[in-house]
């Protein structure tokens, strides 16, 4: 059975369970088994289009994006099929009490070492730390340092080859149960009519070639490049200033203000280079997929990274708001003698996330395949069918140019680059340095101190240049 047909076939079983306004064994059976065999569809079709843009994609953090978008794949479908002990709403949990109560004992036993196949896969290919703080910006320092577990294609390679081939197996068990629970008759050769869906296929299809011929991808592509290597400087100079400070603490001097004020400063800059390489990465898979069918899975990638980048960085609601990103920079800007220009970007911000409260509900349906007994699915590929893909990518070109300006801003902040604060920062330069130069004459020939103390006047000369001094 297609796609198409068994949706319209599940649509029918929904309403005339709607119109009997009880339960019906045999509906209720039918309805599980429509809904495994959607389940299956999606997950290889998930699989594949974040497989694809994996293999396309040739710099270290794209990579490791997808390698993510593949975890997050594994784990969702294993609550899909089975979920955690004592979930009742597990799919193939479903499939199995269906077999028993049919006496379809070989058929029972099938599904059974499916289930076991599927737990088995979970304990070897998926990592359920990683999927929590995927799209997540709140711990840049625990994020980078996950992530650089993400090296091996062949894991994920394997993995997701694993999971297709227990799809396939589930949709024969499925398929079968189907030919048990309907009447046998020959289908119809399913043909698309001329309708809104195929003359929205056409419209996106130019959307997407008008988009290729411009410079887009290659802008994606020019910051990806540089994506890990700014992230990989970002968390050397922050484990530098963390180390300054332990071992201050660890010698009961006085914590310098300059290098807490720094270690926020990085790990809010962190923060910023996560969400301007998530946008990048998401809009980038979408120009690189090769099918409208995998253009609308790069498109939900586009949707979940959007919601979570804004949620983030501005709030959706005024409590939210006020322990955002863009809160803490206009915190640390408002506390300076110069303003940066945030009055424009603080526009966009807005425009972005003007139904970014009423659209929460949506991000559960991409992200999730089910939770509970919500079955999202159905939800999730009505939904594909309603976004307007020119608009979604325009937002996400907005939002990937906000985060753009804001990575510019934490720069700004970093290194203290302003004209109107050169006279201070020639003095908090001196400041450092004496500190510095204070501590080595109390340590002497302390060699541990001194391995401290190094990367200290490393720093001090990163943060405000080596032209301070001629100043």
């Amino acid at each position: 059975m297609s796609l198409p047909q068994i949706l319209k076939t599940r649509k029918a079983v929904e309403e005339e369970i709607e119109q009997k306004g009880e339960s019906d064994v045999v509906l209720d059976r039918l309805l599980v088994v429509l809904d495994t065999l959607l389940a299956e569809n999606e997950v290889i079709y998930d699989l594949s289009a974040s497989f694809d843009a994996l293999l396309k994609a040739n710099d270290d953090y794209a990579k490791r994006y997808y390698m993510q978008s593949l975890n997050l794949c594994f784990l969702e479908s294993y609550q899909l099929f089975v979920g955690d002990e004592g979930d009742e709403y597990g799919l193939l949990s479903k499939i199995e009490e269906l077999t028993r109560q049919r006496n379809q004992t070989g058929c029972q036993l099938i599904v059974g070492h499916i289930i076991n196949d599927i737990q088995a896969f979970r304990e070897e290919y998926t990592d359920r730390e990683l999927r929590n703080i995927t799209r997540h910006y709140d711990e840049p320092i625990k994020m980078y340092e996950k992530q650089q577990d993400l090296r091996d294609i062949d894991f994920f390679a394997k993995g997701a080859s694993q999971l297709m081939a227990i799809c396939m197996e589930v949709r024969v068990v499925s398929s079968f149960l189907l030919t048990l629970l309907t009447p046998v008759k020959k289908e119809p050769k399913y043909v698309a009519s001329p309708s809104k869906k195929s003359i929205s296929k056409i419209v996106n299809d130019a959307i997407f070639k008008a988009f290729k011929k411009k410079d887009v991808k290659k802008e994606l592509q020019r910051v990806l490049e540089k994506g890990q290597s700014s992230l990989d400087e970002c968390y050397r100079l922050y484990k530098i200033c963390f180390s300054a400070i332990s071992f201050l603490i660890e010698r009961d001097c006085q914590i310098q203000e300059g290098f807490q004020k720094l270690e926020s400063l990085l790990r809010l800059r962190m923060e910023a280079l996560f969400l301007r390489n998530d946008v990048a990465c998401s809009i980038w898979g979408y120009l690189n997929a090769s099918s409208d069918l995998e253009r609308s899975q790069n498109l939900r990638h586009i949707y979940i990274t959007k919601q979570a980048a804004l949620t983030h960085i501005y709030g959706y609601n005024e409590k939210a708001r006020g322990r955002s990103l863009w809160a803490r920079i206009k915190e640390i800007e408002e506390s300076g003698s110069e303003k940066l220009k945030t009055a424009e970007v603080e526009k966009s911000l807005e425009e972005l996330t003007g139904n970014l409260a009423e659209d929460r509900s949506n991000s559960n349906v991409f992200a999730h395949y089910r939770h509970q007994q919500n079955f999202y699915i159905p939800a999730r590929l009505e939904a594909f069918n309603k976004m307007q893909h020119h608009k979604e990518l325009f937002d996400a070109l907005k939002l990937f140019n906000v985060c753009k300006d804001i990575e510019g801003y934490t720069v700004g902040l970093l290194c203290c680059i302003h004209e109107g604060q050169r006279q201070k920062t020639k003095q908090q330069h001196d400041e450092w340095v004496g500190m510095i130069d204070n501590l080595a004459a109390k340590f002497g020939n302390d060699e541990k101190a001194n391995e401290t103390l190094k990367p200290m006047r490393e720093l001090t000369n990163i943060v405000f240049g080596n032209d301070t001094k001629a100043n």
